[in-house]
């Protein structure tokens, strides 16, 4: 199936093991290989195998590949559709493992004399493990682009993973996780195969937004295959595993695998029901799948001892894992100004009263004033007031507090360089639900440049180019800017990118002091939550939110 026509100009390259492939030239001075597949899918309900040869593929990697079966979001969220997009996205379940490589276009002319054994960016996409795909919004050829007038080149990668039930539901024969095997074996065969483009295998970046940067986490929770690391250095965005996110045990999964049969109308249970499922139309699985997330479960990580070994993973435990992992010695991380805001579903269930009360029946009286008085909550305060501090709640909750936890721990508690953002500018598009809002996602409006052609001002776009430098820098080995460092107090340094000054160090207190943000609430919550150490838990299961959709 043709997926639209390139007017571009393309180039034919002859890989060393690959052999010869086709991309479009996009920007001038970039080739871009689209729709690469990495893995084959024996069934549905199946782990992927990796992909060893493209021999029996065609070698036309000019046209956009097909996505994950999932429930699209609406594109007009990012100020609409990009020219020439196809719309709706084309699906395949069995053809949407697959990879887009974006290679400077002189790394190519001449075989791989030219500019060899370059960085190279890899963006695991996010979308709470629901949605998501490779498209024009999460292109690298941009970023290439600029690492190329920088004279610091990149090679960059988007990969493509199963989703929902398809991608993470536990079946009765022992499948799981296959969404995370799905990318193991997309960088598996960028370890295998990216060197014939120039690469270097032993210089990866894995960089991920939300539920991309959480997936990295889990990579770094695992021991590296036989053939070494899968990457050197990691760059995590508003992608920290939270509480809500950790490996679910095997009974919880169960129960959602049994909700999936019961929503879908079949009677028969255990493998005779998977049996059934296999043999579905995919949409009924798709749209039983996002029912189920609409109902406030989620679809991620089920315990795997195939992964994790013998090791327990609980809330408490994530950042002391990390800090194990011996092949990464480098981490980015960072959130947005505001990242509670996109659970407006979620804060729209709760009031003070309501709020207080299940916290409190939650984790009991004391610790849950411990809370109540880190974000000023009183029973009786104004709904407006509350609301505010309600999303200031579940942002820390769900991102800002896992990644200060982890920042506090791998700097006091490793030898590890970590380097500390917020991304503090607000969303430019006028059409959009959280116009004008720092929102959870926003950066990844700017990271990849892409959207430059619809900002209202320059101040936007050079914020985007510097956005995509800062990552090219540190992709490159470059300290991008100064390390954060908990004991510094009030003096550790991080970037800030807002709309006063754009990219800017600044110290703990000079942040605090100008935006009124605190992770001392972060540290509150965690002291809140010393009782369930040990324990899953997730702070977001109270009575009013039992139902709410968390993606």
């Amino acid at each position: 199936m043709a997926l639209g026509k390139s007017l571009t100009p393309t180039f034919t390259f002859d890989h060393v093991d690959l052999g010869p492939m086709t991309g479009i030239i996009t920007p001038d001075n970039v080739v871009q290989f689209r729709a690469i597949p990495y893995a084959t899918l024996p069934g549905r309900f199946k782990q992927s195998i990796l992909l060893e040869t493209l021999s029996a593929t065609n070698r036309d990697f000019t046209q956009p590949g097909f996505a994950t079966p999932h429930t699209a979001g609406q594109d007009i969220f990012s100020g609409g559709p990009f020219p020439g997009q196809i719309i709706p996205t084309p699906m395949d379940e069995f053809k949407s493992l697959i990879l887009q490589i974006n290679v400077p276009l002189v790394c190519l002319q001449d075989g791989t004399s030219k500019l060899s054994k370059l960085p190279v960016m890899v963006y695991v996409h996010g979308g709470g493990f629901v949605l998501g795909k490779v498209d024009a919004q999460h292109n690298t050829a941009y970023m290439v682009e600029q690492s190329i007038l920088d004279s610091q080149p990149v090679i960059g990668v988007s990969l493509q993973y199963r989703l929902g039930a398809l991608g993470f539901m536990h079946t009765p024969d022992g499948g799981r996780n296959f969404g995370f095997y799905d990318q193991r074996n997309a960088l598996l065969w960028i370890q295998k195969f990216i060197g014939g483009f120039g690469g270097n295998s032993a210089q990866v970046t894995a960089f991920g937004e939300s539920a991309g940067g959480m997936s990295i986490c889990y990579h770094m929770l695992a021991p590296p295959p036989p053939s070494g690391p899968l990457f050197k250095r990691v760059i995590l965005m508003s992608g920290v595993i939270a509480s809500t996110l950790t490996p679910a045990p095997i009974p919880e999964a169960n129960s959602l695998y049994e909700k999936l049969v019961q929503a879908i109308g079949i009677e028969e249970r255990g493998e005779a029901a998977l049996e059934k499922l296999r043999g579905l139309e995919v949409q009924k699985i798709v749209d039983a799948s996002s029912k189920i997330s609409n109902e406030g479960d989620m679809w991620s990580f089920v315990e795997d001892e195939t992964w994790f070994g013998k090791e327990k993973v609980t809330w408490d435990r994530i950042s002391e894992l990390i800090g194990r992992c011996e092949w990464i010695d480098e981490i980015m991380l960072g959130n947005t100004g505001f990242e509670g805001l996109m659970f407006t579903a979620n804060v729209n269930a709760l009031t003070p009263k309501n709020f207080s009360k299940s916290v409190s029946d939650q984790l009991g009286p004391k610790n849950a004033s411990l809370i109540m008085d880190a974000y000023n909550i009183t029973p009786d305060m104004d709904q407006n007031l509350f609301s505010n501090t309600a999303f200031r709640w579940i942002g820390d909750t769900v991102f800002d507090g896992p990644a200060h936890a982890l920042s506090r721990h791998l700097t006091t508690k490793t030898t590890k360089k970590v380097y500390r953002y917020i991304f503090d500018i607000r969303n430019p598009f006028p059409n959009h639900p959280l116009y004008q809002q720092a929102h959870h996602w926003v950066d990844v409006y700017f990271v990849f440049k892409v959207h430059q052609f619809r900002y209202p001002t320059q101040f936007l776009k050079n914020i985007s180019t510097k956005h995509a430098q800062l990552w090219i820098d540190f992709a490159n080995g470059k300290t991008p800017w100064s390390e954060y460092k908990y004991d510094d107090g009030k003096e550790a340094v991080i970037m800030v990118a807002d709309e006063r000054d754009g990219w800017v160090e600044r110290s703990v207190a000079e942040d605090e002091r100008m935006n009124e943000r605190s992770w001392k609430r972060c540290e509150v919550l965690w002291e809140a939550w010393k009782g369930v150490e040990g324990k899953q838990f997730s702070p977001l299961k109270i009575e009013p939110l039992a139902k709410a959709k968390m993606v």
